[in-house]
């Protein structure tokens, strides 16, 4: 066997060893948030519940003030330098929230964070009439990441337009960690 096959191997096997028996859990923990709702659209408003850094849920209150036929959000994930710099994106991609909320996604990267979401949100029906609102339920550390990510620190971007990418309705700058931690196991007797 070649040995470019045999060092494939065995990086990917130390990645599933690592992925599958690891005591060890990255959790995402936010510093600071920036969030903008544009008042011709939305109202919006948020509280943060819970008493530790790795244990805070944020309840977002949205609120059509008009009708909202359809919409477009550009996500970005970038990591941040040592010095707080924020480095190019590694993720970025286009969503149609209404199109997830009418069919929730089967790929893989939008599902893991999709059905924890939706789970505990109240999301109703899209397009958006005037008077609608809408619960999110976001608990970051309950949200999945894979262990053989390292630890750093991140920048998220999300801007969700109307008519044709030409209005902002809501953007959010959400900056934060992972953070690796011991799992406790309780173990029955």
């Amino acid at each position: 066997m070649p040995t470019y096959k045999v060092c494939i191997f065995v990086a990917l096997g130390a990645c599933w060893t690592t992925f599958v028996s690891s005591e060890r859990k990255l959790l995402i923990v936010i510093t600071h948030k920036e969030i903008l709702a544009n008042k011709m659209w939305v109202n919006y408003s948020l509280v943060e519940t819970g008493g530790h850094e790795t244990n805070v849920t944020y309840l977002a209150y949205l609120e059509a003030v008009r009708e909202i036929r359809d919409m477009k959000t550009y996500f970005t994930y970038s990591v941040r330098a040592f010095n707080g710099a924020i480095q190019n994106p590694i993720i970025s991609r286009w969503a149609d929230p209404c199109e997830l909320i009418r069919r929730p996604p089967k790929e893989k990267l939008l599902k893991m964070y999709y059905d924890p979401l939706v789970k505990n949100s109240r999301i109703i029906r899209c397009p958006f009439k005037r008077g609608d609102n809408m619960l999110l339920n976001i608990t970051p550390s309950i949200l999945p990441v894979p262990n053989f990510i390292p630890e750093n620190d991140f920048y998220i971007e999300a801007t969700t337009y109307t008519r044709a990418r030409t209005k902002i309705i809501f953007e959010s700058r959400v900056y934060g960690s992972l953070l690796r931690v011991n799992v406790h196991n309780k173990k029955t007797s």
